[in-house]
């Protein structure tokens, strides 16, 4: 009796240990974000290989004129300018420069065969210093900020030595994040701060808050940057509602150079911005901006899959 009895107690921690294997043995609840899936058959194949003989070539020449033309005007803008700003720039680049950088952005996003469709209307820096977008999952979504009148963002520092986009990145008055530097996050939250109590001198700030390009099945958590503040802020959505993705660009999938030659066959590619309603935030909200940074989260997660119980990661 005692040994059936032993026997007993030593079934049981066998068959959970079994149930947990079977368990691990299930699919994850969320897709891996990091990894390109888009899969091209036969026939897509072909459409793309002779679509991209012929406007690939054109394409690729009328963006290198259009650069041409971009590249006097963006030094015009950046001249003397350092990467680290202290200062706004001076409003007779902004008035002079600005608008002739939005023209010609605007028609390279075009030429390169993006049909942008905006919804909603972007807030007036007065009614928020801050746009938070999401979904990020390429760096096409450089699209928004074209959209938005070339507002501020949040980049890397190393961006900024890229040949030619460096350049236009500066002419934007970027929050450059040095990721080697400990102090970079304080740094950052100090400068944003710094920018958005500033009345106006500096121009809005646009943020990806995820900080990193997936493969918009599912929101990465948010940081802080962006709401530590406790100033309104304005959600923007990203969408490219195609058939075929060939934009998203992570760690696993596509590379720069294939999402962009992938992406130029296109016969054309479809872009949504959506600017939604301004948030402002409680007092308490502006206290802990932990509670702002989810309800933006969570936000941004129902507007883009339609419940409120979104993927997250």
């Amino acid at each position: 009796m005692a040994q059936s009895s032993a026997d007993s107690e030593t079934e049981v921690p066998k068959s959970a240990l079994s149930g947990e294997a079977r368990k691990s043995l299930y699919p994850p609840a969320v897709a891996n974000p990091f990894r390109q899936q888009t899969h091209f058959g036969a026939r897509r194949w072909a459409c793309t290989v002779l679509l991209g003989a012929v406007l690939v070539p054109v394409r690729g020449a009328c963006i290198t004129l259009l650069f041409l033309l971009l590249w006097p005007v963006t030094v015009l803008f950046t001249i003397g300018r350092p990467a680290h700003p202290s200062r706004p720039a001076k409003s007779w680049r902004r008035n002079l420069v600005r608008p002739a950088l939005k023209f010609l952005f605007q028609e390279t996003i075009f030429l390169a065969g993006f049909l942008v469709k905006v919804k909603g209307k972007k807030a007036t820096q007065d009614e928020a210093c801050i746009l938070v977008t999401a979904p990020h999952s390429t760096f096409f979504d450089a699209i928004a900020c074209v959209v938005a009148g070339l507002p501020s963002v949040v980049s890397a520092s190393q961006n900024v030595h890229i040949p030619v986009a460096g350049k236009f990145l500066l002419l934007t008055q970027p929050v450059l994040v040095a990721r080697d530097d400990p102090n970079s996050r304080r740094n950052t939250r100090e400068e944003i701060l710094k920018r958005v109590t500033s009345g106006g001198k500096w121009p809005q700030i646009l943020i990806f808050p995820e900080g990193v390009c997936t493969n918009c099945t599912c929101l990465v958590t948010f940081r802080l940057g962006a709401f530590s503040p406790g100033v309104p802020v304005q959600p923007v959505l990203l969408r490219y509602p195609n058939a075929l993705d060939t934009v998203t660009w992570t760690w696993q999938g596509f590379t720069g150079f294939q999402a962009c030659v992938l992406t130029l066959s296109q016969l054309f590619t479809r872009v949504e911005v959506e600017f939604m309603p301004v948030y402002i935030p409680n007092d308490q909200e502006k206290k802990k901006p932990h509670p702002f940074c989810q309800y933006s989260e969570d936000h941004h997660g129902k507007c883009s899959w339609g419940a409120c119980d979104r993927p997250h990661l």
